[in-house]
């Protein structure tokens, strides 16, 4: 067991990539390969820990990873900051800060997600998608909701749930089922956002395909609360069912 020490600490920058203290291989995608020490690695993460401690390791696999986020990683935990993060290198240290226990670094990754939520002022579907897609990405992996729901709601701020879904439908059957959940999530009680998309959608493409349903399209028909569109725009509502005949 490591003697206690408080976390983040910067134990010196100077100490990565040290021949005599890197004794940890941690091997990353496309066969790449980052050295750090055991010892702060475990001040770091109790998962760590017990990799080296209790079970001996001196190599651990962190294939799914990328270097250059492996990388970043080991200089958060050498230095006790968490300089570096960028939107490409997110999802991996994210990821790892979580599955290795890092709780000041997940912290840091929250706030950095926070961060650039806070800088988008004006709708951009581009900037909207990347926070949608990681949410997803944290709940499915992490099952972590905090980012989902700080992504709806900034949707909702900027009132672009309807220009958001309908780009966000536009390869429905691209999307897993866990997408679409989101995309239901997403509209809540404004049911009339999916209605209007899919009523537009089908419209078209029945009168080219013929009365069956892409599966996209039954998989949200069949888990939106259509009650919630009758009520509000019955209008609309009968427009869907004279479109799907």
């Amino acid at each position: 067991m490591l003697p206690k020490v408080s976390v983040p600490m910067d134990f010196g920058r100077h100490l990565i990539g040290s021949p005599t203290h890197s004794n940890l291989k941690l091997n990353t995608s496309e066969g790449g390969e980052v050295r750090a020490s055991s010892v702060i690695l475990s001040f770091n993460s109790p998962v760590i820990d017990h990799m080296t401690t209790t079970l001996h390791m001196t190599s651990v696999d962190m294939l799914e990873f990328s270097k250059a986020a492996v990388q970043l990683l080991v200089d958060a935990a050498y230095s006790g900051t968490a300089e570096g993060i960028t939107r490409e290198l997110f999802r991996d240290i994210n990821k790892m800060a979580n599955v290795f226990e890092m709780s000041w670094l997940a912290e840091k990754c929250a706030e950095y997600f926070t961060e650039v939520a806070d800088s988008v002022k004006t709708p951009s579907y581009t900037e909207l998608l990347y926070l949608f897609e990681e949410a997803g990405f944290i709940y499915e992996k992490l099952k972590i909701k905090d980012y989902l729901n700080l992504t709806i709601k900034k949707i909702e701020i900027m009132k672009w749930k309807q220009e958001f879904i309908d780009r966000y439908l536009e390869n429905a059957d691209r999307l897993s089922t866990q997408k679409l959940d989101m995309v239901i999530e997403l509209a809540g009680s404004e049911v009339n956002c999916i209605v209007q998309t899919l009523t537009n959608q089908l419209s078209v493409l029945l009168k080219v395909q013929g009365p069956s349903l892409p599966v996209s399209s039954e998989y949200l028909l069949d888990n939106c609360c259509l009650y919630f569109c009758k009520k509000s725009d019955r209008v609309l509502f009968n427009r869907l069912f004279d479109v799907l005949g």
